[in-house]
């Protein structure tokens, strides 16, 4: 946006809530999270571009150019953008977007409207108006003093931190002794410069990948090759001297590979403030794999508890920050914790996730396993063994005692191992020595836990009502029992005293899952009910489409055997 016009024009600094879109145009559908780089930019360094506005009524401003700037400050919850104000019509600013979005260069139209001269403008709307209108009321009786706008260049650099050397550009290639040739900036500090791509290098502590086929990678890099890097990136200098980039890895790669400068704010930072940008320029990405959004939720957290410092014993330090960190990403404490567990799960793993074959609430059990062992479940998971919450949460006690192979581990998937107990049983009445003499009062312990019955019941914590099958064993004795015709029978029409419930009514089952039974399924006590009756629900459907597609395999094979 450059214009003869703004030649010597200061940005004023225009509150956010006084700023609206032009008419007739649709905003941006992008999600939040799309914009994060940007906020992070913003919050780091600044707005680097001021808006284009319009005065409008009532001391207001309509919205010309720069929407996702703008987007980005309310996102920041910042109060106030630096914006240049031209008075011009509704139709010349929307002329204007039309060919600024051809042409970079195009002259803005109008006269640049300063701060101390927009009560004028506003003055003239008010005399245009036509007679007989009655004038607006203002509800501020005392006329409010506005700040002198400040004079030179707008402040620019890291909230808190000002710019305060701006070095000579290095356009040239570095070698080893120019990479190392930067002063660390001081506390409170920053340094501008506009560097060759080969000064900077991606830091150690980001081990997160770059999609290239991602469709917002594709734009940048369009954007990048059309205008150049913009947005600068951060970098601080490094345990080896050398500069490391903290925010802006994209950039830098393109930009490396078009061998465009790179303009670049230099800050010293320690080691969590890094890992805390690190962590916020991959989770703000609108594309993220599971296994890159697990591994920056645990570095973000595990960084903002150390930040937090050493508390008392019994301190609910960690468990704030986990709500703070889920609050900031739109999910619940339960499914963050789960999230941050698919940090220690592999690659394959979360690929699984991502492709919708494997529930998360499975993952987080698998997350529990040695890789070796993780490996050894996607590859039986390959071959249609199924996956469950019920024999995952298996396996993950069994690996705790026993050394695991492949053949231990497809057995204990497939419910072989361990051996269920055989529990004895007497024939019906007939009563062992041991029952019939009573145990010695030393020998009971006060709080004992009963001993289990000699018939163990289907599901000792779950209730059901009456099903319209499961007959009360009194009522089948007085009943005649109805005969069922065959399946090439007729079947003729039941009387009505005998005709069948609601079909809907029929199958209706209320279930109480309660007890240690549940726990082991569901170890996360905070979960709630609804969350726990999604999970059984996915692993009913996920055993259901399993099902269906071992039917179908097996269908294939027996058609080729004929």
């Amino acid at each position: 946006m450059t214009d003869e016009n703004m030649v010597g024009l200061s940005p004023q600094n225009i509150a956010l809530e006084k700023i609206r879109p032009l008419p007739g145009l649709e905003e941006d559908k992008q999600p939040d999270k799309a914009y994060g780089s940007l906020v992070s930019s913003i919050l780091i360094n600044g707005v680097k571009e001021p808006l284009l506005l319009r005065p409008a009524e009532g001391g207001e401003y309509q919205l010309v150019s720069g929407y996702r700037r703008l987007r980005a400050c309310r996102l920041a919850k910042l109060k106030e953008i630096p914006a240049l104000v031209y008075d011009m019509t509704e139709q010349e600013a929307l002329d204007y977007r039309a060919k600024a979005a051809q042409e970079a260069d195009t002259p803005i139209p109008g006269k640049p409207v300063q701060e101390e001269k927009a009560a004028d403008v506003q003055e003239r709307e008010r005399l245009e108006e036509p007679e007989g209108k009655a004038p607006k009321e203002t509800k501020a009786k005392k006329p409010k003093t506005q700040p002198k706008a400040p004079e030179g260049p707008a402040a620019e650099g890291p909230a808190g931190t000002a710019i305060t050397k701006i070095l000579d550009s290095r356009l040239t290639p570095p070698g080893d002794k120019d990479k190392k040739s930067f002063q660390a900036p001081g506390e409170g500090e920053a340094f501008s410069v506009m560097l060759h791509p080969g000064y900077l290098k991606k830091a150690e502590i980001n081990s997160f990948s770059v999609d290239r086929e991602a469709d917002d990678f594709k734009e940048l890099y369009k954007s990048i090759e059309r205008f150049g890097v913009k947005e600068p990136v951060l970098a601080r200098v490094g345990a080896d001297g050398e500069l490391e980039i903290l925010s802006g890895q994209r950039r830098h790669l393109i930009a490396s590979e078009l061998n465009y400068p790179v303009p670049t704010i230099i800050q010293q930072l320690d080691d969590d403030d890094a890992r805390i940008l690190v962590a916020d320029g991959n989770l703000h990405r609108e594309h993220i794999s599971t296994y890159d959004q697990a591994r920056a939720l645990r570095m973000k957290a595990d960084s903002m508890k150390r930040k937090a410092g050493r508390r008392s014993k019994g301190s609910k330090a960690a468990a704030y920050t986990d709500e703070l960190l889920a609050a900031e990403m739109g999910m619940n404490v339960s499914k963050l914790n789960r999230l941050m567990k698919l940090s220690e799960a592999s690659p394959r793993v979360c690929e699984m996730v991502d492709e919708g074959g494997l529930a998360l609430s499975i993952a987080y059990n698998i997350a529990f396993l040695s890789p070796e062992v993780q490996d050894m479940v996607v590859d039986l998971a390959d071959i249609n063994v199924k996956l469950s919450n019920e024999n995952t949460n298996r396996l993950k006690e069994v690996s705790r005692g026993e050394k695991l192979d492949y053949d231990k581990v497809r057995d204990v998937l497939e419910g072989r191992y361990p051996p269920p107990r055989e529990v004895e049983t007497e024939p019906p009445g007939e009563k062992s020595e041991a029952a019939e003499t009573p145990a010695p009062k030393e020998a009971a312990a006060p709080l004992s836990i009963p001993p289990a019955p000699v018939t163990v019941p289907e599901s000792p914590d779950v209730t059901e009502t009456a099903r319209p099958e499961q007959a009360a064993p009194k009522a089948a004795k007085q009943t005649e029992e109805i005969p069922r015709p065959g399946p090439d029978e007729p079947r003729e029409a039941a009387p009505k005293a005998l005709e069948a419930p609601d079909r809907e009514s029929s199958y209706t089952t209320r279930i109480v899952l309660t007890g240690d039974r549940l726990r082991k399924y569901f170890p996360d006590v905070s979960m709630t009910p609804r969350e726990i009756e999604d999970s059984v629900y996915e692993a009913l459907e996920e055993r259901r489409q399993r099902q269906e597609k071992l039917k179908q395999k097996t269908e294939i094979l027996k058609g080729k055997e004929r």
